[in-house]
């Protein structure tokens, strides 16, 4: 067992608990812890030695009745001439010792063990069969001919991380298909045990917020021929600045409900499909663009401030209802749903946004039945089944009710290379969409004999119109 000690002088050692003071006064007073008859002799002997603070009178103190009785008179003395009571000095008390129990030493002797084994002086060093071998000594050995020189073999991945920094992959052993898969596909879509619940909420919430279809007749200064150079406007802007599709289709859904409700003037069309687009970006972009961007854009025809008093107007008409179904987020959707490849969808895509330029028959049809004409009319023209059973369940239309929607859409896509606005057209030329654009339009009458007699189309009349 440990033993404290407490360091005692020669000047204080004298002063023991039991020892009785007097004060100036004469009055005889007791230390503050009271009398312990054992603490009056030390080591066998009186102490007789100078006290520090007064002397010691020990004359009249026979019995321990009397003791008491002076104890509490030079109290009351003290306390009326306010004199402070004397500090007793720390050598006083004699050394003591704290003693341990067996439980203490053990717990301290495991705390220990755990000290020396996380100490850094206990390394490992292993012996000299089982060490490490440096890549200096192993370079030695080869040269002297003790081991056989090795080769490190490198397994090349079959598609490069993006975040990967080597640039020597074999670009032979991944396809250009499934690198296209890689990064376009949509994850949130992308979810066995909730896609179907997602596509019944798109469904359900595509018939609240659409915008009037006929709106265009009640406006007095915007015709239907600047709402589409508006939109092929939107396209130029969004790939510019590398905006998501969404962000586009959110922006033209902004611009037709607005001008449902609001009569607007023909100088500040571009400054609505502006503000729709800058508060497009902002609810669906991870980064969207500065507002001083969305002016750049605009040749500086319009401020910040007029952006931002009509972005705050179209948000109020609009009633804060943002999240709106839109054609791409349904096409995803079924393209997940039915494991459709990417060529289908980027042309349902393709043709999708080629409606959003005929406004009057566009808003028309629901986001969904433009995104199942557009995939039947895709899968014909690249010699798929049109519509198949299994699509049909899980889509949710049959043929006969895409009837309408798929007349419209055929001649949206007949029509497509001649027309006037082309930014769409040049979109889906790149190699990102497989180059869907330059696709041609089948055959009126091939479509008519894949639909079947009962559902025929008259697609040739139409186109023809």
């Amino acid at each position: 067992m440990a033993t404290f000690r407490i360091h005692e002088d020669q000047e204080n050692r004298g002063s023991k608990l039991g020892d009785i003071r007097v004060d100036n006064g004469g009055n005889q007073k007791r230390t503050v812890l009271g009398v312990l008859a054992e603490n009056k002799r030390v080591n066998g002997k009186e102490n007789k030695e100078k006290q520090p603070f007064a002397p010691t009178n020990l004359k009249g103190l026979n019995n321990a009745q009397n003791k008491e009785n002076k104890w509490e008179n030079s109290k009351k003395e003290n306390n009326r001439k306010n004199i402070v009571n004397p500090i007793i000095p720390v050598a006083q008390f004699e050394a003591f010792k704290v003693y341990e129990d067996a439980a203490y030493e053990s717990k301290l002797e495991k705390f220990e063990e755990r000290v020396r084994a996380r100490s850094t002086s206990n390394v490992y060093k292993g012996t000299a069969e089982d060490r490490f071998v440096t890549k200096r000594e192993v370079a030695e050995m080869e040269r002297k001919g003790l081991i056989p020189k090795q080769v490190p073999k490198r397994e090349l991945s079959p598609i490069p991380s993006p975040m990967s920094l080597e640039k020597d992959y074999d670009e032979n052993n991944y396809s250009e298909e499934l690198l296209k898969k890689n990064l376009l596909d949509d994850n949130f879509y992308n979810v066995e045990e909730y896609i179907v619940d997602i596509y019944r909420y798109l469904r359900e919430h595509e018939l609240r917020n659409r915008a009037k279809p006929t709106y265009m007749k009640k406006q007095p200064d915007v015709t239907a021929s600047m709402r589409s150079i508006l939109v092929d406007w939107l396209v130029e802007v969004a790939e510019e600045y590398k905006l998501h599709t969404e962000t586009l289709y959110l922006s033209v859904n902004y611009v037709d409900r607005f001008l449902s409700y609001m009569s607007v003037v023909r100088g500040k069309l571009q400054l609505v499909g502006t503000a729709a687009m800058f508060l497009a970006s902002k609810y669906e972009e991870v980064y969207p663009p500065d507002i001083s961007e969305f002016v750049y854009i605009t040749d500086d025809t319009y401020t910040k401030k007029q952006v931002i008093r009509m972005e705050y107007l179209i948000v109020k008409v609009l009633g804060f209802d943002l999240s709106v179904p839109t054609p791409f987020a349904l096409i995803t959707a079924m393209c997940t749903m039915n494991n459709i490849s990417e060529k289908p969808k980027f042309l349902a895509m393709y043709l999708c946004e080629l409606s959003m330029l005929e406004g009057e028959t566009y808003l028309c049809f629901l986001p969904s039945q433009l995104s199942a004409s557009a995939i039947a009319i895709a899968h014909h023209t690249l010699e798929l089944p049109m519509w198949p059973t299994e699509i049909a369940e899980g889509i949710g239309y049959q043929l006969s009710e895409l009837q309408e929607c798929m007349s419209f859409l055929y001649k949206v896509f007949v029509k497509a290379p001649n027309h006037p606005q082309h930014s769409i057209q040049d979109k889906y030329k790149s190699a990102k969409y497989l180059q869907v654009s330059q696709i041609a339009a089948p055959a009126a009458d091939s479509i008519n004999a894949a639909l079947g007699e009962d559902l025929n189309l008259n697609l040739s009349e139409k186109s023809d119109s």
